[in-house]
């Protein structure tokens, strides 16, 4: 048998003792919670050999000089401490042996100083509890047979940056490292407020990064004509000049060494006009791993393909049943043991899918389990969303014989193979969405040390199960600001963005700038894809973009958007007083499709709050002024410096979730929301659908068709009638 193949360890004492006093002290402490090492919750260890990993990466231009590990755990008094203990490994190597304190089950800590020879670029820490209740014969299973590692405990790690060589080819490294999990803050620097062809391509470059980025999250803290000490990304045109930085004149990108830090990189996105910044953006983000050297010069360019609607690469597609295979590697779709890990399997799709009075989305699901006849509880069970979709037993009989060899290839006995269809409800259909399957494999128990489970419990997702978003029409309720902050529609229906537009002020400052760049990266991680065709612009062109679905910037009186439609937004200004527009809403015994009775008091829906006198830092959605159907979203602060309150939730996956309705205010720590905007609708539905959608949504409508179609029937039939009767009465004359 080939021996597993080891860590290869990097010689950090090595590189540390011939490092420069100058380099330690840009030395950094990195703090990563069990969560952000990948665990859900409080690490849980139950058996006689529980065990459980957990991954950290370390990225390539920085090494560890230090390492220390605080944990807190529990463990259950019925162990015996001499007899049991907690392995703790790094890269498979124990580096602790922790005994457990006779007497003290709550409440233990301990700090673990970790060696950083045995640090890799992908490193794993294993937690193995060996643990006994009993010196006689002991079932493995036992309920007093646990360990729990309090999501509380944290890995502290000591970084010192290391020179890279300058070389496009390392892309997006050294700006963005795949290793890092902390969210990208990469400084955009220009010599002055830049021309408006800059500024879009400098919304492509963020874009890329955001793609890259992903999940963690990206910002853009704009500085002019000044440099900050780490890495960035510069723009600058012909005749422009940052800090002294010499520069290329053409379309041109570019690695170099900072000239006040010799360990840190700027990245050169240069031109002599609009045109050649906007060529060199785009060819970042369409061939980036084509590059290679110090420097590129992007001559000529082909341009890139239209995008179609909804088919954003970061999203399932809505027009054809979609396999597993094509969302997760085969080896994330496995999970063994006792106690097996939830398969996770996270996607995205548009939230306008219509599913109203359907089934849900057809999952055909196909999976593969170690078979045990006797284990009569075993069960997968599905969900989205942590919400609970259904238990598939285990146990079922096979119903003929044909199905006895369904079997995996090797031959074994013990694995069985199923397909089944199963549905998502059509509530939970739409953006982010995660799939949890779990599998649970009831444990019989015939007595101590008799009949011992197989401790090779498999169970595998098949790559070939699909899911099939195809047959639903795209339709939404709008404005919703969930679908923005989740995906970033409607502006994402189109991949490149060729249908939206960006309204900045006149002379936009460094604040405003960082929020544009935030949204551009946070469109391109929505999905996949570079903003290659958003249209940007001031107020004055704001008649330009009809057209496009509108995002509008501004912070205290520098937008002029905020005057020209007061009329339409949700927050208005009564005498110097800011109050929540009243929603526009007249009695009428209608039900909308949100399943919620219109009240005949017209009161905002949320739980928003307004205090007076303060600054306010919003978030609004309204129907475009400018064409029905076309959306605007706008963000706006009083103090500029409150627009990184917006930026910081929008990169926040765990706060996005908190965004809703059509208006939102952040506060210092939280943020409140409501609805008050009148609903319109995008997209379309066909006849029927719509027919019935308008019945369900107007039940007096209904009545009346039913009421007019019964006189018209009445008035038919007497005509009929008195058309036999006259007959009648002229046969007996």
């Amino acid at each position: 048998m080939a021996k597993p193949k080891k860590a290869k360890i990097k010689p950090v004492i090595e590189e540390v003792l011939t490092t420069s006093p100058a380099v330690l002290a840009q030395q950094r402490l990195v703090s990563l919670s069990f969560k952000q090492l990948g665990a859900w919750s409080a690490v849980n260890l139950r058996g006689t050999d529980g065990s459980r990993t957990l991954g950290f990466n370390v990225r390539a231009d920085e090494m560890v000089v230090g390492a220390k590990l605080k944990l807190r755990y529990d463990y259950s008094p019925a162990l015996i401490p001499e007899l049991s203990h907690l392995r703790v490994l790094l890269n498979e190597t124990v580096v602790q042996v922790e005994g457990l304190p006779t007497g003290q089950h709550l409440g233990n800590t301990r700090d673990i100083d970790l060696d950083p020879r045995l640090m890799a670029d992908q490193n794993f820490l294993r937690f193995n509890l060996i643990g006994h209740y009993t010196r006689q014969c002991e079932d493995p299973f036992h309920t007093s047979l646990w360990l729990t590692l309090s999501d509380l405990g944290k890995l502290e790690l000591t970084l010192a940056p290391k020179a890279m060589v300058n070389d496009l080819k390392f892309l997006p490294a050294p700006f963005f490292d795949r290793r890092d999990d902390a969210t990208l803050k990469l400084p955009f620097v220009f010599s002055s407020t830049p021309s408006m062809g800059t500024m879009k391509a400098a919304g492509i470059v963020a874009s890329w990064f955001g793609m890259q980025a992903g999940n963690r999250g990206a910002q853009f803290p704009v500085s002019l004509n000044e440099l900050p000490n780490g890495n960035a990304v510069v723009f600058v045109q012909s005749g422009e000049n940052i800090a002294g930085l010499e520069h290329p004149s053409g379309a041109t990108l570019s690695v170099v060494t900072h000239p006040n830090n010799p360990l840190a990189k700027l990245l050169l996105v240069t031109g002599g006009n609009d045109d050649d910044m906007l060529r060199a953006a785009r060819a970042l983000a369409l061939i980036s791993n084509t590059l290679s050297g110090s420097s590129v010069a992007v001559a000529k360019e082909t341009e890139a393909t239209p995008r179609k609607p909804y088919d954003a690469p970061a999203w399932l597609p809505s027009d054809r049943p979609v396999r597993f295979g094509e969302i997760a590697r085969p080896e994330e779709l496995r999970t063994q043991g006792w106690y097996p890990e939830v398969i996770r399997m996270n996607y995205r799709v548009s939230p306008d899918l219509f599913t109203w009075r359907t089934q849900g989305v057809p999952l055909n699901l196909k999976y593969r389990f170690t078979h045990l006849p006797e284990h009569k509880a075993s069960s997968l069970n599905v969900s989205l969303n942590n919400d609970f979709i259904h238990a598939l037993p285990l146990n079922i009989p096979f119903k003929n014989p044909d199905e006895v060899n369904q079997l995996n290839q090797v031959g074994s006995d013990n694995v069985s193979r199923r397909n089944d269809l199963l549905f998502i409800p059509p509530y939970a259909v739409g953006g982010r969405d995660q799939l949890q399957m779990g599998y649970y494999f009831d444990l019989l128990k015939h007595g101590e040390c008799q009949n011992m489970p197989p401790d090779n419990l498999v169970g595998a997702i098949d790559p070939e199960s699909t899911l099939d978003f195809s047959g639903f029409p795209h339709y939404a309720a709008m404005p919703d600001l969930a679908y923005f902050a989740n995906v970033g529609f409607p502006f994402t229906r189109l991949a490149d963005l060729a249908e939206t537009g960006v309204v900045l002020p006149d002379r936009p400052n460094t604040h405003e700038l960082g929020v544009y760049l935030a949204l551009m990266g946070r469109m391109g991680e929505s999905t996949g894809y570079p903003v290659l065709r958003h249209a940007l612009g001031t107020a004055a062109d704001v008649d330009k973009m009809a057209d496009r679905d509108v995002m509008v910037i501004g912070s205290a009186n520098s937008q002029a958007l905020l005057s020209k439609w007061a009329d339409k937004l949700p927050l208005v200004q009564i005498n110097g007083e800011r109050r929540v527009r009243e929603p526009d809403v007249t009695w009428k015994p209608t039900y909308r499709w949100e399943q919620q009775d219109n009240q005949f008091t017209p009161t905002p829906k949320g739980d928003l709050n307004l205090n007076s006198g303060g600054d306010l830092t919003t978030l609004m959605a309204f129907e475009s002024p400018m064409k029905p159907a076309r959306s605007v979203v706008l963000v706006h602060a009083d103090r500029p410096g409150d627009l990184q309150r917006v930026t910081d939730v929008l990169t926040n996956m765990e706060r996005i979730s908190q965004i809703k309705g059509d208006l939102v205010v952040f506060n210092e720590k939280d943020l409140n929301h409501t609805k008050v905007s009148a609903t319109y609708y995008v997209g379309a539905l066909p006849f029927m659908s719509k027919l019935r959608w308008l019945f369900a949504d107007h039940p007096m409508w209904a009545g009346l068709v039913v009421v007019l179609a019964s006189l018209l029937l009445a008035v038919a039939l007497s005509q009929t009638l008195r058309k036999v009767f006259h007959r009648r009465g002229t046969l007996k004359l």
